[in-house]
């Protein structure tokens, strides 16, 4: 059950990276700025997850990758809500 749960979390948590990404793509209408976002988005979120899972290393066998996974999912939640609030204001 615990695999199951942590499974549909970084299912979840890596969801939110795609949207993010996907909204990005979207809504900003200039290439350089659009690449900018994405590649500050993903160097924040790597580093964010890395330092989690850093934490998390020694925990349990994968323990770290979860963690690395989960954490890069998480850090894209914030511009993913502000996206998602940009869209539905252009509605």
């Amino acid at each position: 059950m615990r695999l199951v749960l942590t499974l549909v979390l970084v299912l979840a948590t890596l969801a939110t990276a795609g949207y993010a990404h996907w909204q990005l793509y979207r809504q900003v209408t200039s290439l350089y700025q659009r690449w900018l976002g994405h590649i500050v988005l993903a160097v924040v979120a790597a580093s964010f997850a890395w330092v989690v899972s850093d934490v998390y290393m020694r925990a349990e066998e994968g323990g770290g990758l979860v963690a690395f996974l989960a954490a890069f999912g998480v850090a894209h939640a914030p511009p993913a809500i502000v996206l998602f609030l940009k869209q539905l204001q252009k509605r």
